[in-house]
């Protein structure tokens, strides 16, 4: 071998050493990779049980809305058959010269159904004492415009309805419908500090 190739050789086997002890991770830089591996795998283990727990948490309160409106249902069809058993009454006591004219009148109405009016209407009744004609009338609000900025009142109404009408645990449930639903309005913090005093 000739001086020329000793020499280069000479020359570059350190800098090939070096480069290769370099790429070559030290033993404390290989256990903090490890321990920062550890760390994220309990961060993310700990973040699944958050989330299944806060899915665990929704799945609940959406069955527990669902029960909540099956029952709203019955009660509104239960107020629906007490108020025509209410009208036959009236009508009964009042003779068959009313009845014509209160149909006369009826019919002579304009059909509205607009948000405005079922309001008005709900709000005119509860204000007359008409309390199960204002529970109805606000139910109607709430099933035929869900969205309308008033539900929130509606359902606060309702509540306060019942409780009118000495019906305090069916006017538990429209004023924790309200707090479940619109968690953050105002008439939710009327109905909670509502539901402290009966």
């Amino acid at each position: 071998m000739s001086a020329k190739y000793f020499n280069l050789i000479y020359l570059t086997l350190p800098t090939v050493l070096l480069l290769l002890t370099s790429c070559y991770p030290k033993p404390e830089g290989t256990e903090e990779l490890y321990q920062r591996q550890d760390a994220l795998e309990s961060r993310i283990d700990q973040l699944s049980e958050d989330l299944e727990s806060g899915l665990t948490k929704i799945n609940r309160n959406i069955e527990r809305i669902e029960s909540n409106q099956l029952k709203l249902a019955g009660e509104i069809q239960s107020m629906q058959e007490k108020n025509v058993t209410l009208r036959k009454k009236i009508d009964k006591v009042a003779g068959p010269k009313a009845s014509k004219s209160s149909k006369q009148t009826e019919k002579s109405k304009q059909p509205t159904n607009t948000a405005e009016v079922i309001y008005s209407n709900a709000v005119a009744s509860y204000n007359e004492g008409k309390f199960e004609d204002a529970i109805l009338e606000y139910q109607r609000l709430i099933d035929t415009y869900p969205r309308d900025k008033r539900v929130p009142d509606a359902y606060l109404k309702q509540g306060l309805a019942l409780i009118n009408l000495g019906r305090k645990q069916e006017a538990k449930f429209f004023l924790n419908t309200l707090i479940d639903k619109y968690p953050d309005s105002r008439e939710a913090q009327t109905a909670k500090a509502k539901l402290k005093t009966i």
